[in-house]
């Protein structure tokens, strides 16, 4: 592809995707290699015809030492050669990894979104550009077929994406970015038909002195292997294949363009946010496609800001557990999960589960059973004394019960006696990590107004039972116990 061919086709598709307007200033996100330096020469090259403005932006994400320092002072000087004004820093992304437990190309990709995100906006920006091409394209959607996805992941990447959407990730990553909704530049890909073997072209052309990063040839990765491995075979298969992997993704974005707008017009119907999450009124769910069903489970998945990517697979978990019958509890990434009720399907986050009391306080009998929330349940008996049943069982010798004993819930000012002195239960239970919203009903095992027992966590100094006396021994089970057993 000639020099002046290359620059058309970029023009005809940027002015054929609305990318850029006359006076829009563009973000351009620069790595030195031959895609991002070949989208930036070809963007000041349309300056003339497509009335834009441009800043350059690179982030140096100090894995390489010397050799990424020296790509950051190479986009430097392209741009001040070029006549252009650079924003240039860096971000130990090595770090961001390990305190965010994340791997460090999806840390890389956050640091990034999140300094492009927060130049533009800083300079009013229209859009960031960025240098994904049709191979990166291709690459995608095999990648994407290869884990199994449906629609919305076989779509590819998109020419231009809202702010909200190119925004999420790193947003779950660094909080969202103070002015977005001023702003809220879009993300463009003004590359994303061109082909890699053209830009290569270009750029001897052009005699662009691109960089080349040797973290691409590293075929331990998938997009790599892909990249080196599969697509080489394809091509044999098909010399176009990476034309034609491209007319697929757009077929399919269009087509689930459609579905989103199906799921438009009946949103208002079929679903209800609330404070645990969205629930969807199973009435109107029934009468939906399956296709419409998944696009809801993901949009309400989406919506409560699911961190993680939910897969075709997970889509599939929650059709079948939906049609499965009241009570089912079905888990998807990010610490959110599906629940099924009478009228409602309900996403929101997972709840932990623990025993908890049913009303402020419940007297025990010896023997006797006591039902608590959610299946769970107390038992209280008279026995020998022997080895107790791990940390949800307790025996006391009878000695020490010279009241009623009961289960109840905390009260201001509740301690409990250890070895060392008194606890306050509060901090008892942050020690212990139970959740904040399981505390106030979690059972606290009294005798009159001693604290004898915090149920699973704490067992009350000087209360053992003695060898060979009868001791009352106090268990909760939880509910696959209960069933196992009876």
């Amino acid at each position: 592809m000639a020099a002046h061919s290359f620059t058309t086709h970029i023009s005809s598709f940027i002015r054929a995707q609305n990318l850029i307007h006359p006076g829009d200033l563009i973000v351009a996100a620069i790595s030195g290699g031959p895609d991002s330096l070949a989208m930036l020469h070809a963007l000041v090259t349309l300056r003339a015809t497509l009335g834009h403005s441009i800043h350059v932006v690179h982030l140096d994400h100090l894995l390489r030492g010397a050799e990424s320092a020296a790509e950051a002072q190479f986009v430097a000087q392209i741009a001040q050669q070029w006549g252009l004004p650079a924003t240039i820093e860096a971000h130990d992304v090595a770090i961001l990894a390990r305190t965010q437990r994340l791997n460090v190309y999806a840390a890389g990709r956050a640091a990034r979104y999140q300094f492009f995100g927060r130049v533009a906006i800083a300079l009013g920006a229209q859009a960031v550009a960025v240098a994904h091409t049709a191979n990166d394209q291709a690459e995608t959607l095999l990648m994407h077929l290869l884990r199994g996805a449906g629609s919305a992941g076989l779509s590819g990447m998109q020419p231009l994406v809202a702010w909200h959407q190119w925004q999420t990730y790193a947003a779950a990553v660094f909080g969202a970015a103070a002015g977005a909704g001023q702003y809220a530049p879009a993300l463009i890909r003004p590359l994303l038909t061109t082909t890699r073997p053209a830009i290569e072209a270009y750029c001897r052309e052009q005699g662009l002195p691109a960089r080349y990063d040797p973290a691409n040839e590293d075929t331990t990765h998938t997009r790599s292997r892909i990249r080196h491995d599969l697509l080489p075979q394809l091509i044999e298969y098909n010399p176009r294949i990476i034309e034609a992997l491209c007319r697929t993704a757009d077929t399919l974005a269009a087509e689930h363009d459609l579905v989103e707008q199906a799921l438009d017009a009946c949103w208002p119907q079929l679903a209800r946010l609330r404070l645990a999450g969205i629930d969807l009124d199973r009435g109107v769910w029934r009468e939906l496609h399956p296709a419409l069903q998944r696009a809801a489970l993901r949009r309400a998945y989406a919506a409560l800001g699911g961190q993680a990517t939910v897969g075709l697979a997970d889509l599939e978990r929650a059709m079948v557990g939906a049609a499965a019958g009241v009570g089912r509890v079905i888990e998807l990434p990010g610490g959110l999960a599906l629940t099924v009720g009478y009228q409602a399907l309900t996403i929101g986050e997972v709840q932990a589960s623990g025993p908890q009391l049913l009303g402020e306080i419940e007297l025990l009998t010896i023997p006797g059973e006591l039902a608590l929330q959610h299946g769970w349940r107390a038992l209280a008996g008279v026995q020998q004394p022997g080895a107790a049943a791990g940390p949800w069982s307790i025996q006391i010798a009878q000695a020490e019960i010279t009241e009623p004993l009961a289960l109840r819930r905390r009260r201001p000012g509740d301690r409990i006696v250890g070895r060392r002195g008194s606890r306050s239960i509060q901090d008892v239970m942050v020690d212990a990590k139970l959740p904040r919203g399981l505390r106030d009903a979690w059972p606290i095992l009294v005798a009159g107004e001693r604290i004898l027992w915090v149920a699973g966590v704490r067992v009350a100094e000087g209360i053992q039972a003695e060898r060979g006396a009868l001791v009352v021994q106090i268990k909760i089970q939880k509910p696959e116990q209960s069933s196992a057993e009876e």
